[in-house]
């Protein structure tokens, strides 16, 4: 096998010299050397915990102590009721998609209102199956952070420093829909002893991927 001339050489060490200088610097090295574990769970609509983790989403009204208007509907069929009535019913407001009723059966209601123009409103609710509540209740991923949309998307994410912006995820207890999928709740594990560990690994990278380059230069 042929030797290789001075610039060959100097061109394969260079050539390494910058692959592991860029690995040092752009890599995630992170996912390799992590300290913490973000995994989410996943809800289908035949969970048999389903009605627990709906009650809690910033889109469901959970009928439990309260509800009077909702529950006179659900036993007695639609009303027409005047405004300050409906004004009043917190179970009807627009910005609710979903209403949830303990121990009922079915457990879940979607909320139809009327405005009519003598000032007067028609309440209703329909029965949904649970597919159609879980999307009901479900806020799309996209209307997070990216650190919950990285959750969702990879299922588990391994990263040096905690991910930013999921706060709310965890405040809400939001059901995140991404891709026909549901996820209830994401998970943190934290593996204090590995911290330094990936400063340490890119420190090596570094001066290596530096000294690679300097060889590359005195080769003759």
């Amino acid at each position: 096998m042929p030797s290789l001339d001075p610039p060959q050489r100097r061109l394969i060490v260079l050539s390494l010299g910058a692959a592991v200088l860029f690995a040092a610097i752009f890599a995630p090295i992170g996912s390799v050397f992590w300290t913490y574990e973000y995994t989410a769970d996943t809800i289908e609509p035949t969970d048999p915990d389903l009605d627990s983790w709906l009650y809690w989403p910033e889109k469901t009204v959970s009928c439990v102590t309260h509800c009077r208007l909702a529950s006179t509907v659900k036993e007695h069929g639609p009303r027409v009721v005047p405004s300050s009535t409906y004004w009043n019913a917190k179970e009807f407001d627009r910005e609710y998609t979903l209403l949830v009723f303990p121990d009922s059966d079915p457990a879940f209601y979607k909320p139809n209102v009327t405005h009519y123009e003598n000032g007067s409103v028609r309440v209703a609710l329909t029965p949904v199956s649970n597919a159609t509540a879980l999307e009901l209740a479900s806020t799309p991923a996209s209307d997070f952070p990216q650190g919950v949309q990285r959750i969702v998307r990879e299922g588990t994410v391994h990263t040096s420093r905690q991910l930013t912006g999921i706060d709310r995820w965890g405040r809400t207890r939001a059901i995140v829909s991404d891709d026909g999928t549901y996820y209830h709740h994401h998970n943190r594990t934290s593996r204090r002893s590995m911290e330094g560990a990936p400063f340490m690994v890119r420190m090596a990278l570094f001066f290596t991927g530096v000294g690679l380059c300097y060889w590359a230069g005195r080769i003759d």
